[in-house]
């Protein structure tokens, strides 16, 4: 199993770089575009139907290289689900309370059949914390929350599919270096080399200027897949202390998403309502280039992907120290960027 589980990252890269195209193609033909909006940083029309080529070379992958059980099926259909849900909104454009139903109506279903985080253990003891009841709502809060914050990153040419790229990587490797049968699982593994492999093969034709967009589809379809199988493959381990692995994994769009709730809150504005103020929207402010913005975030997603990794892997104390240290130097930079403080209170 493990020999084959590696064919899934250049299986899904070669579908990618094959279907990428011939979506755009097909986008072109169908006159299928993303039309900007007032929020928009690209201010020209853009072919849709990226997200296509990433799904189905998600889906060849997948179904060549993993032993599909019930529970796994559940977050295929789901991430579909959302996937059509996506396609509807590329071409009608869904209200965001429709989008966020949605997302927790999947999360909803792949919880139900399962995918959950049950318990906590005390990291300094032997005690075990059972949620019971409480497990449902505290997973399916789980997926919505990484869900909806790998959403908001798709701003910038690039950036939602070199993120998730980063983010699958990371957690591909953290599951590999801690015993995957016990602490993650092949299915984990598999659906993370697919998921990076088909982010890569679109980037050379999303990275700015793009000339093909994934649009939502692609974004709620990437973004629940990494959600559900963070529960699967990472949270499952016995200590809460695992908690921080995928959430440092996913730091940037959660720091994005948990800083444009509080704004907007204070501004007594829809909290899902789109503005111009995220974190890639900043630094173009600052008089950052595009492209440039893309790779510095894109590397701040790495730095933290290597944090993640070595907190995989370091004693509990060692953990909790790096994340008092982590936290204060997200909350630095979210300050210097503009995302709080006096800097954003001219924003809309």
């Amino acid at each position: 199993m493990m020999d084959k589980l590696f064919w899934a990252f250049p299986v899904a890269l070669l579908s990618s770089l094959i279907l990428t195209p011939l979506m755009r193609w097909v986008a072109i033909k169908l006159n299928f575009f993303y039309m900007p909006t007032p929020t928009s940083v690209n201010k020209k029309p853009i072919p849709l139907l990226g997200g296509v080529a990433i799904y189905v070379s998600f889906l060849i992958a997948m179904v060549l290289f993993d032993q599909l059980t019930v529970k796994d099926i559940s977050i295929l259909v789901s991430g579909s689900l959302l996937f059509l849900l996506g396609l509807m909104d590329d071409t009608f454009r869904l209200s965001s309370k429709g989008q966020l139903f949605g997302i927790f109506l999947a999360s909803s279903i792949v919880v139900g059949y399962g995918v959950r985080i049950q318990f906590f253990s005390n990291p300094f003891g032997a005690q075990i914390l059972w949620l019971e009841a409480l497990s449902i709502p505290v997973s399916i809060l789980w997926i919505a929350a990484l869900t909806a914050s790998i959403k908001v990153m798709d701003g910038l040419d690039g950036l939602a599919a070199g993120i998730c790229s980063i983010s699958a990587l990371t957690l591909f490797l953290v599951a590999l270096f801690n015993n995957f049968l016990a602490f993650g699982s092949p299915t984990t593994l598999v659906a993370m080399l697919a998921l990076a492999g088909s982010c890569i093969g679109f980037l050379p034709y999303n990275f700015y200027p793009a000339r093909i967009f994934m649009g939502e589809a692609g974004v709620m379809f990437l973004g629940f897949i990494l959600a559900s199988m963070s529960i699967e493959g990472l949270v499952k381990r016995s200590s809460i202390i695992s908690l921080g692995i995928p959430l440092a994994a996913l730091g940037l769009p959660l720091v994005n998403i948990v800083f444009a709730v509080i704004r907007r809150g204070l501004k007594r504005k829809d909290i899902l309502a789109a503005d111009r103020e995220h974190i890639h929207d900043l630094l173009l402010k600052k008089g950052i280039s595009h492209r440039a913005a893309v790779l510095v975030l894109c590397a701040m997603s790495v730095l933290l992907g290597i944090v993640s990794f070595f907190m995989a892997r370091a004693p509990t104390i060692v953990i909790i120290i790096a994340w008092i240290c982590l936290a204060i130097m997200l909350f630095i930079g979210a300050w210097k960027v503009g995302l709080i403080g006096s800097r954003n209170s001219s924003g809309n």
